[in-house]
């Protein structure tokens, strides 16, 4: 993707916003900018995989408003998903889809020849649900590294919104600025949508925090091993870390997930009686195989990594 670090919007000073972040609380635009980058990261694959041709995301810049001139700048109608984080970080980012961009997308996800239709169908919403979702997964790896802790988010909502009056309120209150990240998707055969992507000062002033030491700097040092382990590891000793078992896996066309229904069976990458795998913080860990006790599931443990490489999961 393009570097934004001098991209910001005309007539935005990123000195100056760096300023106001120690006198006012304002997110410091290099750390925004750096957060945009590693969200759209895995936008790019995920839209090629979902459209069957090469599909490239570029981060245009970003800029700190308010709502109403994110209005003026981002006119109504829009099509509008929710994207909430369910763990690592707290609040709600707004990706902004106007009325062309979520046609254009939507025809193209749908496997619709441009044209087809002149209005934004129930098939459409779904196929940009779907990749939202989709990129948001890319997105939680991506962003571990940067803000040094595990992220997920809850199942994406979407939502026309045709007036300002429809507005949800993290979006209305006049007296809240917000970040707006601008981008754009192309492809081959002139193909383009643009997309925005809004967070509150709040949540913006929370990825501007994790992660980083006083000074303002991003640690990115590898993963230790067991030998390096921080010698004060027993104070974690008692924190809850998620535990999954992935049965398997499977890849569908929009179409097809379209035509899902009770009854419908999907076929995973694994074959009967194979081991399973076993993911704490979406790592995986071990192997293992399903069994049945009292009328409960379990796993039991075939092959595990070694202590060193479970560490790295804690981070």
């Amino acid at each position: 993707m393009t570097p934004i670090s001098d991209q910001v919007k005309p007539g935005f000073s990123p000195h100056r916003r760096a300023e106001r972040s120690t006198d006012e609380g304002v997110a410091p635009p290099e750390r925004i900018s750096t957060f945009a980058q590693g969200f759209f990261e895995g936008a790019g694959p995920v839209l090629t995989t979902m459209m069957n041709r090469p599909i490239s995301v570029t981060v245009l810049g970003v800029e700190n408003l308010t709502p109403t001139e994110l209005l003026r700048q981002v006119p109504l109608p829009w099509v509008l998903l929710e994207l909430r984080y369910a763990r690592g970080l707290t609040g709600t980012h707004w990706f902004i889809l106007g009325r062309s961009g979520a046609l254009i997308l939507g025809h193209a996800l749908a496997g619709e020849e441009e044209g087809e239709a002149l209005e934004f169908l129930p098939s459409h919403e779904e196929a940009i649900r779907e990749t939202v979702n989709q990129i948001l997964g890319s997105a939680a790896a991506s962003l571990m590294a940067l803000i040094t802790r595990s992220i997920s988010f809850e199942p994406v909502t979407l939502q026309v919104v045709e007036d300002a009056t429809a507005l949800p309120p993290e979006l209305s209150a006049q007296l809240e600025r917000l970040w707006l990240v601008r981008a754009e998707a192309t492809g081959p055969d002139g193909f383009r949508a643009d997309f925005s992507l809004t967070m509150g000062s709040d949540l913006a002033r929370e990825i501007a925090t994790v992660g980083a030491d006083p000074s303002g700097a991003v640690p990115m040092a590898e993963p230790r091993g067991m030998d390096n382990a921080p010698s004060g590891i027993e104070f974690i000793l008692d924190v809850t870390l998620p535990v999954a078992v992935e049965l398997g896996r499977a890849r569908m066309q929009i179409q097809d997930i379209l035509k899902l229904a009770p009854g419908s069976i999907v076929e995973l990458d694994k074959a009967a009686g194979d081991a399973v795998d076993i993911l704490i913080n979406d790592c995986p860990i071990a192997k293992g195989e399903v069994v049945v006790i009292d009328e409960n599931f379990g796993v039991r443990l075939t092959s595990i990594v070694t202590a060193a490489e479970r560490i790295k999961t804690l981070r």
